[in-house]
């Protein structure tokens, strides 16, 4: 039996209480009415009513009992129902009833419906207990890992009634004494808890409210693991030079040392000293030292190094080296020191140093030692400028490894005081490991910058408000994890746009971070919520990682302002959200721009860029892009509901994208797609699109959509989209070198309509019903669409989940064998929405169930089939049919030799113009918190 404790509970029942109390039992009554009746037939002369009890104590996993008694006796069957706040538990029937986690809150009621001695029908409730209290199961925490100096060891906690992994704070002690600033799961053991029992301690709450804080058992004593040395050769190999053997051992090396200098790996005799003076005998030849030793935590040592250059007897130059040491973690106040290290040797006076910061030198900095005073955050360097003891001129530069801090933080006091204690521009605050919960608002009015201190894992939990205020320049977030996101209550973040992160500032810097997880629906205070809004100009989120956003109904992982500029947002990895409102159109990834206004035709140049999506569950459209002259390029997505929709503003790029689902959908509402675009002069090109299923009017590998020009009142564009047309300029449609593979509706002229417009769809519209509108749908499309590739049946069909091998899905999306679906044609267009006297259709190939759908056939129509290039693009030709037994053209399609290994056409073959090339396929592992991944550019 598990050891617990019980929660008390000692109520007080006030007139009010009991007047709530007697209005649930009635209601209650009512309910048991209609089964057998209430107290029933009470006015029947000579009955005398029945009473229910319950007996035990209401706590979880104990057990209460019903007793019923009448005295006009009974001795038939009696019926029990059991309730939990009134709601009927199913499957409780008995006398007696367990209590579990499910009714831990509640108050239990029972009642009791049977027929008396006397004939009379009877039916009573309880009253109830109070609230059923949850049992304080121990929890427990072991150690696993070796006790060896230079092993990990892992804290491992369990309890019963859960808790958040995240938030739990450990304390890690050797022999009962505490590690300072050990705070997390693992303990890295050093030579200080050599010979020593280590214990941790866990606290925390778990997720029934109680506080724990168990303590393990100790290990064995830590032992100690030999780290094996090295020696190295200082000097050069010339004539007459004096070499030295150096030996770095972290066990330590005072005791005896044996030498022996070998000349291509030839003992040489004598030579048994720790320096050695090479000799004409050794010219051309390399020099290699052998060191013996046992080490002082007692292992045998027998190095060997590196071999030098071939001897000379003429000075050779080797280059110098130069590092730079201080104490960690490094404040302003960190005496640094340049360490040169010069094999042809130097006069140390003869060295003319200069520091920078950020590659710009400081001046009066002429010495091997620096403070960084006002240099927090700033790269810093140092160059060194001599002559060395052999006549060579070196210039030799090194570069601090880590951050220069303004302050060190521990806790989340010391970061509040920090914060409001008037830091000036361009301090940057270090952040230890802890978890730094119920923060205040977290205000920058300027350049700061809040950063994990290297090897630190400092995690935001809870709720959280971060605002860039307006007019701040390079305020930056790095490092910091946070855990069940919300918006703080009442805080600017609420009050403006219920975000976590709100920047207004310029050039912020949001970058290595993780943010994991958002608090129950009911929890998030609007049900527009979004974890990052941008504002200003200039920000850069970079590298985070961004997970399980389950729970948000709408809103965006990131949302850019429409009356902001040049924001990126680049290798990223955003994973692992099962949000089951995907059919909500406003539940999106990313917002790129931000209105159907005005603003929308403003030129922002943001850029989305070389970030990794998997597997994360958003609305209808992944990406709304309410912006012009966007760029969204070289993204992986995988397994997305919804597609990047241009739909407000005009001009943007698209290109370089793969975008795949391996899946099958859900239902109706879920709409994976490729790209939605309005007729305003975007840019589609080189996109890979696989497995896209949905068949809705706009949803498809490539969607043309004139819905955005109806959703004005009357009908009308949005402003936005207006100011766009009213700018005029060439609205061609680019579409060229897309790869589009098993998808249902590859291509689509969508005929969807916005609700405002007086009809649904556009092929319904006549120029009687709205002249505005008709004349922005029928023949207003001016489209070059070339060198595309279409084609179904590809690959094979690896979907199966029994199947263990899906990696043929991964590449050519979920598998659309010929019959899948009616509506596998190359071409959905049942409205006619292309200017057919500007557009052309060139070099285009489409291996497909049929050919196309809709009005295909009318005067109206452009015929592609062979003409300008085109493949054939005859019915039944899909790569499953066997086109070449049925007399169609034949797909010459490769696995791409590059290592993106995607489908691709034939270089040397008929069609190799055709479809997207020279793609990366990013691995979750290129990109998010801690990479280092970087696109190749041509």
């Amino acid at each position: 039996m598990i050891a617990h404790i019980i929660m008390k509970r000692t109520k007080t029942m006030t007139v009010e209480n009991k007047a709530v109390m007697n209005l649930k039992h009635f209601a209650l009554c009512a309910v048991a009415a209609a089964i057998m009746g209430c107290n029933s037939d009470s006015k029947d002369e000579g009955n005398s009513l029945g009473t229910i009890a319950l007996s035990g104590t209401a706590l979880m996993g104990e057990t209460l009992s019903a007793s019923v008694s009448d005295p006009d006796g009974i001795s038939g069957d009696v019926k029990y129902y059991w309730y939990a706040d009134n709601e009927l538990i199913v499957g409780a029937n008995s006398t007696t009833f367990t209590l579990t986690d499910a009714q831990v809150g509640m108050s239990i009621t029972a009642q009791a419906s049977y027929t008396d001695d006397g004939g009379i029908n009877e039916s009573h409730i309880s009253d109830p207990t109070d609230d059923v209290a949850a049992v304080a199961f121990d929890a427990t925490v072991s150690i696993s890992g070796d006790t060896l100096v230079g092993s990990t060891l892992t804290a491992n906690v369990s309890d019963e009634n859960g808790f958040d992994s995240e938030i739990v704070v450990y304390e890690w002690y050797a022999d009962s004494l505490l590690i300072e600033g050990e705070i997390q799961s693992e303990l890295q053991l050093t030579e200080a808890q050599y010979g020593t029992m280590i214990r941790v301690k866990a606290l925390f709450e778990d997720a029934r409210g109680f506080d724990e804080s168990p303590i393990s058992a100790a290990t064995s004593a830590v032992e100690r693991v030999n780290t094996e040395g090295m020696v190295s050769i200082s000097g050069v190999p010339t004539v007459g030079k004096t070499l030295s053997a150096e030996i770095t051992d972290v066990d330590g090396a005072t005791g005896t040392i044996t030498y022996q200098w070998f000349a291509d790996s030839v003992a040489l005799t004598g030579e048994t000293a720790s320096e050695f003076v090479v000799k004409q005998a050794q010219l051309g030849q390399v020099i290699t030292v052998q060191v013996i030793y046992t080490d002082d935590n007692g292992f045998a040592e027998d190095n060997l190094s590196e071999p030098t250059q071939a001897v000379t007897d003429e000075a050779i130059n080797i280059n110098g080296s130069i590092i730079i040491t201080g104490d960690i973690p490094r404040l302003e106040n960190t005496l640094l020191t340049a360490q040169l290290d010069e094999q042809n040797g130097v006069d140390e006076t003869s060295i003319t140093y200069t520091w920078l910061a950020d590659g710009v030198e400081i001046a009066d900095t002429n010495s091997n030692t620096f403070t960084p005073t006002d240099y927090a955050g700033a790269t810093i360097s140092v160059k060194a400028i001599y002559t060395d003891n052999d006549g060579f001129d070196e210039i030799v530069t090194g570069v601090l490894d880590g951050t220069v801090y303004t302050q060190i933080i521990s806790d989340s006091t010391e970061l509040s005081n920090a914060l409001t204690s008037g830091l000036v521009e361009g301090s940057v605050l270090g952040l230890n490991s802890a978890v730094y919960s119920d923060l205040p608002d977290i205000l920058l009015t300027n350049a700061v910058t809040i950063r994990a201190v290297e090897g630190e894992t400092p995690i935001f939990s809870g709720e959280s408000c971060i605002h860039v205020a307006s007019g701040v320049d390079g305020a930056g977030i790095s490092g910091v994890t946070f855990k069940n996101l919300n918006t703080k209550a009442d805080s600017f973040c609420e009050n403006e746009e219920e975000a976590i992160v709100y920047s207004e500032g310029d050039n912020f810097v949001f970058s290595h971070n993780t943010m994991d997880g958002d608090v129950a629906a009911s929890e998030i205070r609007e049900e527009t919520h979004h974890w990052i809004v941008l504002k200003g100009k200039g920000a850069l989120v970079e590298r985070n990682t961004f997970s399980n956003r389950n729970n948000a109904v709408k809103g965006s992982v990131i949302k850019m302002a429409s009356s902001s500029t040049d924001h990126t947002v680049q290798y990223n990895l955003f994973s692992n959200s099962e949000n089951p409102n995907y059919g909500e159109s406003s539940l999106l990834l990313l917002n790129v721009g931000s209105t159907t206004g005005s603003d929308a035709a403003d030129n922002s140049n943001f850029k989305v860029q070389y970030n990794r999506i998997d597997n994360f569950a958003t609305g209808r459209r992944l990406m709304r892009v309410q912006t012009s002259s966007a760029t969204i390029q070289g993204n992986t997505i995988i397994n997305a509901n919804g597609g990047i929709s241009l739909e407000d503003g005009g001009f943007n790029t698209v290109s370089d994208n793969i975008i795949i689902r391996t899946t099958n959908i859900n239902d109706t509402s879920d709409r994976p797609s490729g790209v939605i675009m309005t007729p305003l002069g975007h840019t589609v090109t080189n996109n890979y699109i696989a497995g896209s299923r949905a068949s809705n009017k706009e949803a498809g590998g490539i969607v043309f959509s004139a819905n955005p020009f109806s959703q004005a009142t009357g009908g009308l564009p949005n402003s936005g989209n207006q100011a766009v047309l009213d700018a005029a300029g060439d609205f061609t449609l680019n579409v060229s070198n897309n790869t589009v593979l098993n998808s249902i509706q590859p291509i689509v002229f969508s005929t969807e309509i916005g609700s405002k417009a007086r009809v649904g769809d556009c092929d319904e519209l006549t120029a009687a019903d709205d002249p505005v509108l008709y004349g922005l749908t029928k023949n207003f499309f001016k489209i070059n669409f070339d060198a595309n590739l279409i084609a179904n049946g590809v690959g094979v069909d690896d979907t199966d989940e029994s199947d263990d091998d899906i990696s043929d899905a991964l590449i050519n999306g979920y598998f659309l064998a010929n019959g899948d679906s009616s509506s596998a044609h190359a071409f959905e267009y049942d409205c006619d929405l292309i200017n057919h006297e500007e557009s052309l259709f060139s070099n285009n190939y489409g291996f497909t169930v049929s050919y196309a759908s809709g009005d295909v056939e009318d005067e109206d129509w452009v015929d592609i089939r062979k003409l300008n290039g085109n493949g054939e693009f005859d019915s039944q030709g899909a790569v499953d049919q066997a086109p070449a037994e049925n007399g169609k053209e034949v797909p010459e399609l490769i696995i791409a030799t590059e290592a993106n290994t995607l489908t691709v056409t034939d270089p040397s073959g008929a069609q190799a113009i055709a479809g997207a090339k020279g793609l990366h396929y990013i691995q979750a592992s290129e990109v998010g918190a801690g990479s280092t991944w970087t696109v190749e550019q041509e």
